[in-house]
């Protein structure tokens, strides 16, 4: 990515992050929601949570198994842990509580150790029947939760206007979802990302590789491109590339901490562009195509902070660096890529 459209675009992302005002409560700085945590799995969804707490989010709930949910909750007390997909309960059960629980979210990650049984796949597919019909909840899909999108694809199509949905696939696994919609895997990478997003409806996709592919299908609007740049076009909508430096070592959990910083930043813009910070001094955006597009900015400011993580866990750890390692790192990269001193800390939240 030139570095001209590189600092267009941090702007534009640092733009959608609420100050840190006293005259916030508790919640309205990103309420993200964990859906998985199967018996096998409990630490990606606390990577992803805890991630996201780091990040900035005001609170983290985990949606799991009772099993995974009764150690994740030995690993922080800073996490809410609802024990809710008991294979014992029937599904209409899970639905009611599920969808308690959703109604306090304003994103819902689904896949960080969901696994693939019958069971928890069913429950990721009642949590994303539950955030289409929640108007203002975004939704961010990983590991598992792209098994289930592969297998049946229209639990992300068809939903109302440009969807507020985004999958972070490996190569792996966006491999597999081009297969599934029938999509040459072995076209140019430049353009299976734009053309695998519209086939599932126009979601926000992050091709995860040595550069990051980021695209929705459709065209990245001017307030996105700076002056004169000269963004590539992938044959069915724009792309933007993120190319940051990473770490030369990739451990399991690095894609736990992209989903989680990604879900902050999608509450972020979705809550500025609704106006909820503008009793703080920061007005919605009055541009259409950032508020359109704001998938599309979280997607990019989370894989250049998820990269530069890497990088700088690497740095540190070396071939010995863990994802707790990273984990401790996301508060001093957050501030090193977004950090604003100007900003006003005072009394802390109500």
């Amino acid at each position: 990515m030139a570095s001209k459209q590189h600092a267009h675009l941090l702007s534009l992302v640092r733009s959608m992050i609420p100050p840190l005002s006293p005259k916030l409560h508790k919640g309205q700085a990103g309420r993200i929601g964990v859906l998985g945590g199967s018996g096998d799995y409990s630490g990606a969804p606390y990577f992803s949570s805890m991630g996201a707490m780091r990040f900035g989010a005001d609170l983290a709930h985990v949606i799991c198994e009772p099993g995974a949910g009764a150690v994740i909750k030995t690993y922080s007390p800073d996490l809410i842990v609802h024990g809710i997909l008991d294979e014992s309960k029937s599904m209409e059960d899970i639905k009611t509580e599920l969808k308690g629980i959703l109604a306090r979210l304003h994103v819902l990650i689904v896949g960080p150790g969901l696994g693939r049984s019958e069971h928890m796949q069913n429950c990721a597919k009642v949590a994303f029947e539950l955030a289409r019909e929640n108007d203002q909840m975004g939704v961010v899909v990983d590991a598992d939760g792209l098994w289930l999108v592969q297998n049946e694809p229209q639990v992300v199509m068809d939903w109302p206007g440009v969807p507020r949905i985004i999958l972070t696939p490996n190569v792996m696994e966006f491999k597999r979802l081009c297969e599934k919609l029938q999509i040459d895997a072995s076209s140019s990478p430049e353009t299976l990302c734009p053309k695998l997003a519209s086939a599932l409806g126009n979601v926000t996709i992050i091709q995860k590789g040595s550069t990051d592919i980021i695209s929705n299908g459709l065209k990245i609007p001017p307030a996105l491109r700076p002056e004169g740049s000269d963004e590539k076009q992938g044959g069915q909508g724009d792309i933007l590339e993120s190319d940051t430096e990473g770490g030369l070592k990739r451990v399991g959990g690095q894609g736990d901490i992209l989903s989680g910083s990604t879900g902050v930043l999608m509450a972020w813009g979705s809550e500025w562009v609704r106006g909820t910070y503008k009793h703080v001094g920061h007005p919605p955006p009055t541009d259409k195509g950032i508020a359109e597009n704001i998938p599309l900015l979280a997607a990019y400011g989370a894989s250049t902070f998820n990269r530069t993580v890497s990088k700088r866990g690497f740095e540190k750890r070396g071939r010995s660096m863990v994802t707790g390692d990273l984990v401790d790192l996301v508060g001093p990269v957050y501030e090193e890529l977004f950090g604003e001193p100007g900003q006003q800390e005072g009394k802390g939240k109500l």
